[in-house]
This record gives C-alpha cells, sequence and structure tokens, in this order.
C-alpha cells in the first residue's frame, strides 16, 4: 500500500496514531479494571429501559453474575489496552482488541443504547486504522501454508524516541488503573490530558535539541 506507507512517514499521522492509540488504550483499562475487580458496570437498580422485555440493568447484573466471566471481559479489555499503550506490542494490542471493540459496537446496536452505538463506532474505526497502520507486519499472515519469502521494511512510527513514548504509554495505564472508576471519570480525563501534553511537550523539547546539535 503505496499510499498508506507514505501517509507513515508522516510525523503528524505517527503522532496521531501515537495517542490514538493512547486513547483506546487508556479508556479500555479504565473500563476494563472495574470489571476485573469485580465492580458492576451500572450499579442494579440504576437503570429501566425496557429492550423487548429486558432492561438494561437485568442485562449487565445477568454479565455481573456470571463471576470468572465477567472478570475474564476485564482482564481482556485491561491487558489488550495495556499492550496498545506501551506501543512496543501495540501491533498485538490492535489485533486483541479487535473482536473487542466489534463485539461492543454490536451489542451497543442491539440493545439500543441510543447515542452510544456512535461512541463504539468511532473505537472501531479507530482499531481499524491501527491494524492498516501495522499492515506490513501483518501482512505475512495473509500468506499461510505458501513457500513465498516477506521482508518487511519500515519506519518506525515512534519518532525515533521510544523511550518517550513508552514512558508516557506506562504512566496513562497507572493511571487509568488507578482511576478505573466511572464516578472519577473526569478526573482521569484530566490526568491523562495533561500527560499528553507533557508528553507531546517532551518529545518536541528533543527534537529542538537534536536540530541545535
Amino acid at each position: 500500500m503505496p499510499i498508506l506507507q507514505h501517509v507513515r512517514n508522516k510525523e503528524t499521522f505517527q503522532i496521531l496514531t501515537i495517542y490514538l492509540r493512547y486513547l483506546i488504550g487508556g479508556a479500555f483499562v479504565f473500563s476494563g479494571i472495574g470489571k476485573l475487580m469485580g465492580g458492576r458496570f451500572i450499579p442494579a437498580g440504576s437503570m429501566q429501559i425496557p429492550i423487548e422485555g429486558m432492561a438494561l440493568d437485568v442485562f449487565f447484573e445477568t454479565l455481573f453474575r456470571t463471576g470468572i466471566w465477567w472478570r475474564f471481559l476485564g482482564f481482556g479489555q485491561v491487558f489488550a489496552g495495556l499492550l496498545l499503550v506501551t506501543q512496543r506490542w501495540s501491533t498485538l494490542g490492535a489485533i486483541l482488541f479487535f473482536p473487542i471493540s466489534l463485539n461492543i459496537f454490536f451489542i451497543t446496536i442491539s440493545m439500543d443504547f441510543r447515542g452510544t452505538p456512535i461512541v463504539t463506532g468511532l473505537v472501531l474505526l479507530g482499531n481499524i486504522w491501527l491494524l492498516f497502520w501495522d499492515h506490513t507486519r501483518l501482512k505475512v499472515l495473509l500468506y499461510p501454508n505458501r513457500d513465498v519469502e516477506i521482508t518487511i521494511v519500515e519506519t518506525s512510527d515512534q519518532l525515533g524516541v521510544p523511550r518517550i513514548w513508552e514512558t508516557l504509554g506506562l504512566l496513562i495505564f497507572i493511571i487509568s488503573i488507578s482511576f478505573g472508576n466511572r464516578e472519577k471519570f473526569s478526573l482521569w480525563s484530566i490526568l491523562c490530558l495533561l500527560s499528553g501534553l507533557v508528553g507531546l511537550f517532551v518529545f518536541k523539547m528533543y527534537v529542538s535539541k537534536q536540530k541545535v546539535k
């Protein structure tokens, strides 16, 4: 894909992709840690919206009462989110996230979550973009059982300073697991936003110093 490779070499798109990983990964760590710890997604009795004879709170309460499976859902979200924000293993994270984001999207459509399908649809599109971004790493999977040699040559999408982005990813992960409570969404959002801005500032300062040298 020459066009995608051309886009991939642009610094602006590299930064946008890096932060898209933070956004998706951090959000799912934030929402998944509660399930992993055994918490409810919606407090019992807080939402009564009939859907073909069943209310949303009944649906989520049923999922919650599965116990191990509910925690496993949370673990899947947290683990895939961690892989994404590390940047180093983001390709594997994007692969793991695809069935999760696709499943969530169809759940919100099937149960008429009002405007929520727009949000989950955007997350799914973001996930697809991350997969396309790493197409050179994934294309080997498209040629199973064939006697072909594939050479992967690509420019790093961490702008030559992976330590900055990996450190920022670790910080966002720590913030997300520390404030993984829907009641603290605003605080989590502010802390992640500030961390992202600081990370971008550090990167720009690093680039400026390199140019001076």
